[in-house]
């Protein structure tokens, strides 16, 4: 099972993706095509320790109430 880190923001679901800069940034996840583009782990403890850098270091994403969740929810 694949993990991604995730919020939903006014219904819409968005994932972490990392941008060329080294940068994360959310991107919407509107189709599932879009998943290929999302930041995605093998393991839950991969994205667990992203998500817990992501906390202390990234205060605008820290903000958005991300989770690590199955990749398998958001296939429509």
């Amino acid at each position: 099972m694949s993990y991604i880190i995730a919020t939903t923001i006014s219904g819409t679901p968005y994932a972490v993706s990392a941008e060329e800069t080294g940068q994360f940034i959310l991107i919407p996840i509107d189709k599932d095509s879009q998943l290929s583009k999302a930041f995605s782990f093998s393991n839950k403890t991969g994205a667990v320790s992203i998500l817990q850098w992501i906390e202390m270091n990234d205060k605008k994403l820290s903000t958005q109430g991300l989770e690590v969740q199955p990749e398998a929810k958001f296939y429509i």
